[in-house]
């Protein structure tokens, strides 16, 4: 991943920082209203209605496997190891043991983790899950593109989607900078599901129902799409509920207010 220029946390104009707790690179997204959702005809992003969210930072890419084992050292957290019957998470496993994270991927976003792993790292970084307007506010813009890059869908060299054929998850920014948002932001669209606090309910999206409750009950929601999915479904408005717990194309990046 090529590091891009990092200004002081102080300056909270800049468009990107470095946030001391985890060193990872957040890009400033202003605040504004937009439209969410859209009125192309399927249920689970109806119907388009205007939000309005306060500006925050977001990191530049998901949270890699050697960011997250900065969190499982610091803290003797679980790593990501599971053999169940729904998951084949045989090359996606941690070492219980050594509690390292397969060989080689030390810069692919980590996976087999929870929304409750995601809000342990988030909590030990200072941070937390992006809500899920947050989300899409910036993969969007405020001007509704359909994809990080405009709205056009781009095969090859734009996303990590079932398309491109790695047929697995890729190093965060091997899609950069074609891929990217306008603002620097990496892997949107594509690589993993990214797991946000807010709970799976039907649109319009209404920050005060509860549905950003932390401590409610039910699934929560998964945007981006990721190496399994095609491009039918690998664009900014599919949203997912995580209902399977924990996959193997699922993954996160964390959000911080400014203040």
């Amino acid at each position: 991943m090529t590091q891009k220029p990092a200004s002081s946390l102080d300056d909270t104009t800049a468009s990107v920082i470095v946030w001391p707790d985890d060193g990872k690179d957040m890009v400033f997204i202003e605040g504004g209203t937009f439209v969410m959702g859209s009125n192309d005809g399927n249920p689970n992003y109806e119907p388009a209605h205007e939000v309005h969210v306060a500006s925050f930072y977001i990191d530049v890419w998901p949270v890699t496997n050697a960011d997250y084992k900065r969190f499982v050292d610091a803290t003797n957290y679980p790593v990501p190891s599971y053999d169940v019957s729904w998951c084949d998470s045989r090359a996606y496993n941690w070492n219980p043991e050594t509690r390292t994270y397969p060989e080689g991927m030390d810069d692919h976003p980590v996976v087999l983790v929870t929304w409750e792993d995601a809000m342990a790292y988030a909590a030990w970084a200072n941070k937390r899950l992006p809500t899920e307007a947050e989300w899409e506010r910036a993969a969007r813009g405020l001007n509704g593109r359909r994809y990080p890059w405009g709205d056009e869908f781009e095969h090859g060299h734009y996303c990590n989607c079932q398309e491109t054929g790695l047929g697995g998850t890729s190093p965060v920014g091997q899609f950069s900078p074609q891929g990217d948002t306008p603002e620097g932001l990496v892997d949107m669209v594509g690589n993993v599901w990214e797991w946000t606090n807010s709970l799976y309910r039907p649109y319009p999206y209404d920050p005060n129902d509860g549905r950003e409750n932390r401590q409610a009950t039910g699934f929560r929601v998964l945007r981006g799409a990721s190496w399994k999915n095609d491009a039918l479904v690998a664009h900014c408005l599919s949203r997912l509920d995580g209902d399977f717990i924990f996959y193997t194309n699922v993954g996160f990046r964390c959000a911080v207010s400014p203040e």
